[in-house]
C-alpha cells in the first residue's frame, strides 16, 4: 500500500487575499508520487498551478460546478532526476479568494494512466458524500472538500467534524468566522478495488464541492499494510 512520507498544509492568511502558497523545504526520493490538492472558496476563481523541483505537475481532476460553490483541483507529479532540496509553490489564484493547499508525498505508489476520480462533485444542503470506484487493491484515495455554508469545524468552540470511511485529515482551512468556507483535506485506505465512499458525516447539510483520486500501490496490489502517516503542518 502507498506510504505517506509527509504532508504539508498551507492556507491564505485572510479571507480575501491572492498570495501564493508554499511548503517548507524537503528532499524527495525518485519515484515518489507528489499529490497537490488545491482549493478556493469561489468556483469561478481557479487556484494557481504548482511548481517546484523542476517537475511537471499534471492536473488530474477539477470540481468547479459554477454558481455559489467552491473550487477543488488535484495535481500530481512523479519525482525524477533527483531534484534535491525543493519546495512546492502554488501560484496565486486567479482573483482574491480564501484558498489553501495540501501537498502529499507518497512512496511505494503509482498512478494509473487515467486515475479513478470520485463523483458527484457537489451538493446543496446535503451531507458531503461521494463515491469513487478504485481499480486496484491496496490503494489510497486522497480528496478535498469545500463547504460554503462555513459551519464551525472546531469541537473546542462548539462545532466539530467527522470523516467517513476512517479518513485521516491532513489539512483544514477554517474560514468559518468570516463566512469564507471551510476546506477539508483527507485521505483514506481502499484495501479492495471497487466502490469507496468519501466525505464527511458531520457537519451535515453542507453546500459542498469535493473531488478525490486513487493513488495505487506500486506493486499493483499486494498484502494490505497500514500506511505511514508522517504529518507536517505549515501555516502562512
Amino acid at each position: 500500500m502507498p506510504t505517506l512520507v509527509a504532508s504539508y498544509f498551507a492556507a491564505s492568511s485572510t479571507a480575501g487575499d491572492s498570495t501564493s502558497l508554499a511548503t517548507t523545504a524537503f528532499t524527495p526520493a525518485n519515484g515518489e508520487v507528489i499529490v497537490v490538492k488545491a482549493t478556493t472558496w469561489d468556483t469561478g476563481t481557479a487556484s494557481g498551478t504548482p511548481s517546484g523541483g523542476g517537475l511537471t505537475y499534471t492536473r488530474q481532476a477539477t470540481a468547479a460546478p459554477g454558481g455559489f460553490n467552491g473550487y477543488v483541483t488535484i495535481f500530481t507529479t512523479v519525482v525524477s532526476g533527483s531534484p534535491g532540496s525543493m519546495t512546492v509553490t502554488l501560484s496565486p489564484p486567479a482573483a482574491s479568494s480564501y484558498h489553501a493547499m495540501v501537498v502529499e508525498r507518497w512512496s511505494n505508489a503509482q498512478l494509473a494512466a487515467t486515475p479513478a476520480v470520485s463523483s458527484p462533485i457537489t451538493g446543496n444542503s446535503t451531507d458531503a458524500l461521494a463515491t469513487i470506484t478504485t481499480t486496484a487493491a491496496n490503494s489510497i484515495v486522497t480528496w478535498a472538500d469545500v463547504d460554503e455554508t462555513s459551519q464551525n469545524p472546531d469541537p473546542g468552540t462548539g462545532g466539530g467534524h467527522t470523516y467517513r470511511s476512517g479518513a485521516i485529515e491532513d489539512g483544514l482551512a477554517d474560514g468559518h468566522q468570516s463566512s469564507a468556507s471551510v476546506q477539508y483535506f483527507a485521505y483514506q485506505t481502499a484495501a479492495s478495488a471497487g466502490s469507496q465512499t468519501i466525505g464527511l458525516l458531520t457537519p451535515t447539510a453542507q453546500k459542498w464541492t469535493m473531488i478525490g483520486i486513487e493513488v495505487q500501490d506500486a506493486s499493483g496490489g499486494g498484502p494490505s499494510t497500514p500506511p505511514g502517516a508522517a504529518f507536517m503542518s505549515f501555516f502562512r
